[in-house]
């Protein structure tokens, strides 16, 4: 029992998979919305809803791809507002978070200290206040990514390729390169 069809099965060897158990008759039935498919009927409609949704979602993700890098072009996130940001909906920018944008470059101070790691870091900006919107700490793993991410100097990274984005930066661009740096061993 399934809406469509098409929602069985993203790919070709799922949809051969599924329409040889029916043909085989290991499953009786699949019910869509707007039709039954029994083991004696012709496989060959089914084939053919099936490619087309395969084709479908393809041309999807491609589309949704070539939105997204013009979106990039542009300065704009096409994405959720990263920690410290929020998304504005009336503009559909990115704006800075007033109250969890102070923590970003009180990450990168305490990092930078070279006697806080991720753990230590979270500890102690929980005890100055910093909390998830569900009241809880910032994972190690969570500041990890922060003090990884160029899209707080004013950037956006997207497979391999930078963009200036129109977002105000928290930190500059000289104290991420340092604790780029300190992460790497390298200071």
């Amino acid at each position: 029992l399934c809406w469509k069809i098409d929602r069985l099965t993203r790919n070709p060897i799922d949809g051969g998979q599924i329409q040889w158990l029916l043909q085989n008759n290991k499953i009786r039935c699949i019910r869509t919305f707007e039709k039954s498919y029994y083991p004696n009927d012709n496989v060959l409609i089914m084939s053919i809803e099936q490619a087309m949704a395969n084709q479908y979602i393809r041309d999807l993700s491609t589309n949704v791809k070539r939105g997204n890098r013009e979106k990039l072009s542009r300065g704009e996130w096409p994405n959720h507002a990263p920690f410290g940001y929020l998304n504005d909906k009336a503009t559909k920018s990115i704006v800075i978070d007033p109250i969890r944008s102070k923590y970003i470059p009180r990450m990168f101070e305490l990092y930078l200290t070279g006697s806080h790691g991720t753990k230590s870091i979270s500890e102690t900006l929980y005890q100055e206040g910093l909390r998830t919107r569900t009241d809880k700490k910032v994972l190690k793993g969570h500041i990890h990514r922060i003090l990884s991410s160029v899209f707080y100097t004013g950037l956006m990274e997207r497979e391999g390729k930078y963009y200036e984005g129109k977002h105000q930066p928290l930190i500059s661009k000289e104290t991420f390169e340092k604790a780029r740096d300190v992460m790497h061993g390298r200071i």
